[in-house]
């Protein structure tokens, strides 16, 4: 430590002025009393004077020392309470431009599962946590979300989003991560620097918008893919994910989110929701616990989900049993009403063949999407 600036005299310099000071008023006293002695009154009037006047001035001069040497304690306490502060542990600085490892923490020696039951299962938890903290200290890049932040709490039309580092291809190659299925899940939450806004907050628009912006900047803008012509060859082309259109929300929500339709048969009217990627995991879930039974139940499923009230009604008891009674035709024109305020980014394509014919088809998410230099 720097030695500490020498502002304010020491203890042992003020002891020593004191004892100086004392020197001096015996000196000028015993000058004085010379004077006394054998002066005349006016020289001893005046000698009397000096003196008081020497006195005070002592007197004041002690005084300001005293300040002083009170001072210096205060600020010696001071500097002493503020060394004494105990800094954050190393352990608990800001870890956000740390290389995340390949290798999930398994005290078990086995395989990592993202739905492990085990008893590793608290490991993989808090290890997933970890890897999926934003990386605040990461440059980051301003862009626009296609439901224009109208189905969040936040309403954020924009949202910040870092780019793609070597610390991520880490989690891009990770098999473990990979066959989870959580790869998608950490990258967004590490590339989302907005805290009030997860991944399973996101709608699959806005999601789609994030991941076609992470890939354009960081591996580039033309995405090679394979399609097939009119006689079912295929051939490869690339396409330049910057030219794909955003479709933006065609119908404003209400103030919680929600968007009102009039069943077209019943005449009931319905409040629904777009289901978040959260959401649509839990159905997705759902569905496949269902998957053996004779019955795919997986529209009524999701018309249960996006439902919040009909005619105000918000119990879900009444809202299930409305839906698995509901009319065909109210049914269908819900569906087309869901699918006509969708927003996000245009997946359809025009592509060129090598015969110099055009074809549709949509956008594929191919392994070449964030692995460019696999093999389709």
């Amino acid at each position: 430590m720097s030695e500490k600036p020498n502002v304010f005299p020491s203890k042992e310099e003020i002891e020593e002025a004191n004892v100086t000071g004392d020197k001096l008023a015996n000196q000028i006293a015993e000058e004085n009393n010379v004077e006394t002695t054998y002066g005349s009154d006016a020289e001893s009037a005046a000698a009397a004077e000096m003196r008081r006047r020497t006195e005070e001035q002592i007197r004041l001069r002690e005084e300001n020392l005293r300040k002083n040497e009170e001072i210096a304690k205060q600020m010696d306490a001071k500097r002493e309470s503020q060394l004494s502060e105990k800094s954050p542990p190393r352990n608990q600085s800001n870890n956000f431009n740390q290389q995340p490892p390949v290798v999930p923490p398994n005290n078990n020696g086995g395989n990592y599962s993202g739905n492990n039951g085990g008893d590793n299962k608290p490991s993989n938890e808090s290890y997933i946590q970890q890897l999926s903290q934003p990386q605040m200290n990461q440059p980051f890049d301003v862009i626009p979300l296609p439901s224009e932040g109208k189905l969040y709490p936040n309403r954020k039309k924009n949202v910040k989003i870092s780019f793609l580092t070597t610390a991520d291809e880490n989690i891009l190659t990770s098999p473990n991560l990979l066959e989870s299925g959580d790869f998608l899940e950490i990258l967004i939450n590490r590339k989302l620097l907005e805290p009030d806004l997860r991944y399973k907050d996101l709608i699959p628009g806005d999601r789609n918008a994030i991941l076609i912006w992470l890939r354009a900047t960081g591996y580039g803008e033309l995405y090679p893919v394979v399609a097939y012509d009119k006689n079912n060859e295929p051939f490869e082309t690339e396409v330049n994910l910057s030219e794909l259109k955003t479709v933006y929300l065609s119908v404003d929500p209400d103030s919680d989110g929600l968007f009102e339709y009039k069943l077209p048969i019943s005449k009931n009217v319905v409040k629904v929701k777009m289901l978040t990627v959260g959401e649509l995991e839990v159905l997705e879930n759902r569905i496949e616990s269902n998957k053996d039974n004779p019955i795919n139940e997986e529209q009524t499923l999701m018309l249960e989900s996006q439902i919040v009230s009909i005619n105000g009604n918000m119990d879900s008891s009444m809202i299930k049993e409305s839906v698995r009674n509901m009319r065909v035709g109210d049914a269908q024109g819900l569906r087309d009403f869901m699918n006509s305020i969708e927003c996000g980014v245009d997946m359809n394509l025009t592509l060129r063949t090598p015969g110099g014919e055009s074809v549709n088809t949509f956008l594929p998410f191919t392994p070449r999407f964030f692995w460019p230099n696999s093999v389709v």
